[in-house]
């Protein structure tokens, strides 16, 4: 299927809807006051800027990829919309297979790419897609543009949410949320790692909202939680066990405070959440051999097999990397994880990022080792501490821990990695942001006392 572009077609949708796009975030930035919406613009501007690079680079540069794929897909299904809807909704609500293609498509739809067809994960971006698409009237650039401004919508949402805690720094928080590159990058265009990430931050917003018993948005909010968790379970469910598990370690922190405000109760109850959770791991992960092992863990017997697949094929290109030989066993998995994390967190390093497509990703790992040397350097226990009694950022070092195992396991290249983590990367920054924001006070309280 060939598509122009940048035919009048699909330029036109595309330039309404970005004046649309901005008039209505210039009217919901006047709902804050004062300096409380500065980034606000900004934030909708980034949005949409990188999203332009994103389309763009896979329409100019690349040539293709999963972005125009997936476009593809969702025009099919707006065809069958129009040729059959009740085929479409039949469509909507069902598993793609290798045969039902032929039953729902035909040479006046066009076909989806078979190789996303196949995979239901990456159909159901199209299936969703497609609904954007009839607001749009098929406009890949439109449909992207409209896609980032959700994104920026969302990103909003959980900044301002962090930013009235007043527990980290707001610049660095605004460069972790808002502004990072990589992750503006993949996660704005037409993609999995969008909706996952849009699913991810929603998910996280609404949960905090949760957490806190906040009886004015109780109900708005798991309403959210519960679409926001369907849409990513059916992309990248890893994502939304480690999601939910994140957040059920943050919630063992406000049961312990409704409970007391000791830090014994604090303990005791996350301890028993710990016990538990060993006990069940334990059992789902006994086993003598490696494979016996993989034989009873699906996720890690996917794991090895990607792992081993980019390792070995040459077909992927020299944009891998290795954390070694793994054995998929319990202690195996033990002892890789540190090389798994640090692969997750801050690969590629500068000196393997000299790619345009990577460079971003090189200067921000960068910035993630300066800020976790200053974060080190200076009040490492209280920070700590101040970390385990917080709801937010328990939640942000077992998501950041937990994600970066996972991807940097089962990546095996760079350009996979860089997708996966993504989501991760704004709670590490908010994590380091910590030092920031102390240092910050500690200079200004030491200036106070020198003018006095």
């Amino acid at each position: 299927m060939q598509t122009d572009f940048f035919s009048i077609f699909q330029l036109i949708p595309a330039f309404l809807w970005l004046i649309i796009i901005l008039v209505v975030a210039q009217v919901r930035k006047g709902n804050y006051a004062g300096n409380e919406g500065k980034y606000y613009m900004y934030n909708v501007y980034a949005k949409l800027f990188f999203s332009l690079s994103f389309a763009l680079f896979f329409i100019l540069v690349y040539g293709g990829g999963d972005t125009i794929a997936y476009y593809h897909g969702t025009v099919a299904l707006n065809n069958l919309f129009m040729e059959d809807p009740g085929l479409y909704f039949e469509q909507l609500f069902s598993t793609p297979t290798d045969h039902s293609i032929s039953l729902f498509f035909n040479s006046r739809t066009g076909y989806p790419p078979g190789w996303i067809y196949r995979e239901p994960e990456g159909f159901f971006v199209c299936k969703l897609t497609s609904i954007l698409s009839f607001f749009t009237f098929k406009s890949f650039i439109a449909t992207t543009l409209l896609l980032s401004y959700f994104v920026a919508s969302a990103t909003w949402k959980l900044f301002a949410y962090i930013r009235s805690m007043n527990i980290v720094s707001e610049t660095y928080l605004a460069i972790g949320v808002l502004f990072l590159p990589s992750v503006n990058f993949w996660c704005t265009g037409i993609s999995k790692d969008t909706l996952v990430y849009i699913g991810v931050v929603t998910m996280v917003y609404n949960g905090l909202i949760l957490i806190s018993r906040d009886s004015k948005n109780r109900f708005r909010a798991f309403i959210f939680f519960i679409l926001m968790a369907l849409m990513v379970y059916h992309i990248r469910s890893v994502v939304l066990y480690v999601t939910i598990l994140s957040l059920a370690l943050a919630y063992s922190t406000a049961i312990a405070k409704r409970i007391s405000n000791s830090n014994q109760a604090t303990l005791f109850v996350r301890f028993a959440i710990l016990i538990g959770g060993f006990v069940v791991l334990s059992q789902a992960l006994s086993s003598g051999s490696e494979a016996e092992f993989l034989e009873q863990n699906e996720i890690f017997q996917e794991a090895a097999i990607t792992q081993r697949d980019f390792a070995t094929n040459v077909t992927y290109g020299d944009n891998r990397y290795s954390i070694g030989e793994i054995q998929y066993t319990p202690l195996g998995l033990l002892r890789a994880s540190p090389f798994a994390i640090t692969a997750g967190i801050f690969r590629p390093f500068i000196w393997e990022a000299l790619s345009p497509s990577l460079i971003f990703n090189g200067l921000e790992s960068l910035l993630f080792l300066y800020l976790l040397f200053i974060f080190i350097r200076k009040d490492a226990l209280k920070k700590i501490k101040l970390i385990q009694n917080n709801e937010l950022l328990l939640f942000s070092i077992s998501f950041v821990l937990i994600l970066a195992f996972v991807t940097g396991l089962t990546s095996g290249l760079f350009g996979v990695l860089v997708r996966l983590r993504a989501p991760l990367l704004p709670f590490f920054i908010i994590l380091l942001s910590l030092t920031v924001k102390n240092e910050a006070a500690d200079s200004k309280q030491e200036i106070t006392q020198a003018l006095s």
